[in-house]
């Protein structure tokens, strides 16, 4: 722990995810998923993801009937994911595929791309921006949704401090996105992302996040998200452009790859 003095209320700076820390990875949680609504499952699951899933039909990866699933060599393989849907699928859905938006929460996927953080200076507002994919969201501070939201990609944020905590409510999403890479359903127009950022000290920042989506789970929240950042004066931003065509092309290559059956 740094013991670097700071103000737990400045946030601001450029800040790396520690892809050693424990519960850091692609999906952190162990609280199950809420049971689907029978809405959600008519209108929200896919019909495959390409990662693994939560839970669902596990299998040995040497009897899986996709030469993929064999190819990956994956001591735990899900053919199917508790609702059904197929995962491990090479050409299944996942967060920001074709170079879709890629939108929060399935941002925090990837924290191994930088993440800044910057106050104006109004103090009326915060601005994140994540290297990967090129993205960003407002954090208004201090005041409420509009009633007449327009819904977006990265909704509407507002953002109040906590005691040392700063409690970002986002609402507004078009529903047109991933939650995780590893969730077989996209979130609905309800859905609501809390988030707490959290100073731990001068070089550490925690995120703890709960998810909330009526039309999917009913009156039932998902809490125990977690990311954790450090702060990385040095880090520069990389430009990072999802091209189409360049997209299609590696995204084919990868496929014919894992495709291919290796010989014994």
């Amino acid at each position: 722990m740094s013991k670097q003095a700071f103000d737990p209320h400045n946030l601001d700076g450029v800040w790396v995810g520690e892809q050693r820390r424990p519960g850091n990875g692609r999906f952190d949680n162990h609280t199950p998923e809420p049971p689907l609504t029978e809405w959600a499952k008519q209108h929200l699951l896919y019909k495959s993801i390409s990662h693994d899933a939560l839970d669902g039909t596990l299998i040995d990866p040497r009897r899986a009937p996709d030469p993929s699933a064999r190819y990956s060599g994956q001591r735990r393989f899900y053919l199917k994911d508790l609702n059904g849907v197929r995962v491990n699928d090479p050409d299944g859905e996942y967060p920001a595929k074709d170079c879709e938006p890629l939108s929060t929460p399935a941002t925090f996927d990837y924290t191994f791309g930088p993440m800044e953080l910057v106050t104006t200076g109004e103090g009326d507002r915060i601005f994140q921006f994540f290297e990967y994919h090129r993205e960003w969201r407002t954090w208004w501070l201090n005041r409420d949704h509009p009633k007449d939201l327009d819904p977006t990609y990265e909704g509407d944020s507002t953002a109040r401090w906590d005691g040392d905590t700063l409690v970002v409510d986002t609402i507004g999403y078009n529903g047109k996105t991933m939650i995780t890479g590893v969730v077989a359903h996209r979130k609905s127009d309800a859905f609501r992302l809390v988030e707490r950022y959290r100073r731990v000290d001068h070089d550490h920042l925690q995120i703890d996040m709960t998810y909330y989506d009526p039309k999917a789970w009913g009156d039932k929240s998902w809490p125990g998200f977690h990311r954790y950042y450090r702060l990385v004066p040095t880090e520069q931003f990389e430009e990072f452009i999802c091209s189409p065509r360049e997209y299609q092309a590696y995204d084919s290559r990868v496929t014919n790859r894992t495709n291919e059956v290796p010989s014994k």
